[in-house]
């Protein structure tokens, strides 16, 4: 029983909030319908017809876009060499300079690889000394050779004279003594031209000796390279800055390994100088045209909500990005950031002033878009005639939903406006529309004054 009371209390206390809730809404609903009766009958003159009075001010168009903060220059420092991270310099905000070690790799495999490549170099090197001892020993066989040849070429000459003298004096001299001196000139012949055998084949082995020491050459040469290309894979251990700035983002660990097989690791960026920066804004092709490099673009962030930054656009890129069947272009705005309150990847809301109109006469853009639709309250004036109100608005407010003109292509186009007279009749204006922020619209010529009733809309 006790336990269906308490349930029987909390109904009853939820149903008396319920009815108070209740009660609450239904006198805000009937505040926010007298508020909105009181407004339109406010409006209302003439009986059915909504009208705004004309006013005199300036007009002001503007772009919007959004982009992102980024440095002016950026460098992502990466490992050319594959190894683990043994030593970090740098962190996360970090001022360095160029040149500064900023992270190393372990050497121990690539200083190796130089000993290594050391070693090869010697054993070329020793390979072209031993090669020019050979050419040495070569020259000196061939110079012994020679001198075989020419002592041969005397003992043969020597022998044919005695051949000749004994045939000439055959009659006195025995048959016997001539065969001897035939057999000694033939014998020094044959002994000439095994020296001049030998001093070929010394010449032969020198020219060999001779490419060998070319061939040892080369050897040195590339071993010298593949020496050089050790110690610059060990070089590339060593993490330098390029440039003066600060660190971005740090992408590694001590004891981290890098891999540099198809393409550079980024271990760092750096940014160069974030006393100045860029916006990079992507700007709707609608609005493209309407931007003009040298302008002064305002943007807000929402790091600092209610500051409002200034830049100047400098580049407005031609090349086009499309995602999801939206086309924009990217404009790039120069921005000073001395006190560095601005950071790389903040968001940026811009606003560049596309056009200005001072001191004109502004209407409603809905008193554009209306037309009458009871012609017995219409006064004809010279030039527009009852059958005017048929189509007037056709078009006239196509590119109000940008805030670029009234008309786009045609920033001053006639126009007819309706004007409640203090008869409350319906008289048609011809004005010149101007500029529109999408609110209102200026009017820089016609029959338009300050202070005239012209219609809105229609009850």
């Amino acid at each position: 029983m006790e336990i269906a009371a308490d349930s029987l209390r909390r109904f009853a206390t939820a149903t008396r909030k319920r009815r108070t809730l209740l009660f609450v809404v239904a006198i805000a609903s009937a505040t926010v319908i007298a508020v909105g009766v009181a407004i339109t009958l406010d409006n209302r003159t003439g009986g059915d017809y909504i009208t705004n009075k004309v006013d005199r001010g300036s007009v002001d168009v503007m772009v919007s876009a959004t982009g992102t903060l980024q440095p002016v220059k950026t460098v992502e420092v990466g490992s050319q060499a594959s190894g683990t991270v043994s030593w970090l310099g740098a962190d996360f905000k970090s001022q360095v300079k160029r040149g500064q070690i900023i992270a190393k790799l372990d050497p121990a495999m690539f200083q190796a690889q130089v000993e290594n490549q050391q070693a090869a170099l010697a054993n070329a090197s020793a390979a072209v000394k031993a090669a020019e001892t050979d050419i040495n020993d070569q020259d000196s066989n061939l110079i012994a050779t020679k001198a075989n040849q020419d002592a041969a070429d005397v003992a043969r000459d020597d022998a044919m004279d005695l051949l000749r003298r004994d045939q000439d004096l055959r009659d006195v001299v025995a048959g016997r003594d001539i065969e001897a001196a035939k057999a000694a000139a033939d014998a020094a012949e044959a002994r000439d031209q095994q020296a001049a055998a030998q001093v070929s084949q010394a010449q032969a082995a020198l020219a060999g000796a001779k490419a060998k020491l070319d061939e040892f050459k080369a050897a040195v040469a590339q071993a010298q390279a593949e020496l050089d290309q050790a110690k610059v894979n060990l070089d590339h251990t060593i993490i330098t800055s390029p440039i003066d700035g600060v660190v971005v983002s740090r992408n590694v660990d001590v004891g981290q390994t890098v891999a540099a097989s198809l393409q550079a690791p980024i271990l760092f960026v750096i940014a160069n100088d974030l006393s100045n920066m860029q916006v990079l804004a992507s700007v709707d092709e609608a609005d493209v045209s309407q931007i003009h490099e040298g302008v002064t673009a305002n943007f807000t962030v929402d790091a600092y909500p209610g500051e409002t930054f200034s830049g100047r656009i400098s580049q407005i890129r031609l090349n086009a990005q499309e995602q999801q069947n939206v086309v924009t272009y990217s404009a790039v705005i120069d921005v000073s950031n001395p006190d560095q309150k601005l950071m790389p990847g903040m968001t940026a809301n811009i606003a560049v002033l596309a056009a200005h109109a001072e001191d004109v006469l502004t209407v409603p853009n809905a008193a554009l878009r209306f037309k009458p639709d009871q012609p017995d309250q219409i006064i004809a004036s010279a030039g527009h005639p009852q059958a005017d109100t048929q189509g007037q608005s056709s078009g006239q407010a196509s590119a109000e939903g940008r805030g670029a003109s009234v008309d786009d292509g045609q920033r001053l186009q006639d126009r007819t406006l309706w004007v409640l007279n203090a008869n409350k009749k319906l008289e048609p204006r011809s004005v010149t529309a101007g500029i529109t922020n999408g609110r209102v619209t200026a009017i820089t010529g016609g029959d338009l004054n300050q202070g005239d009733a012209v219609v809105l809309g229609q009850i």
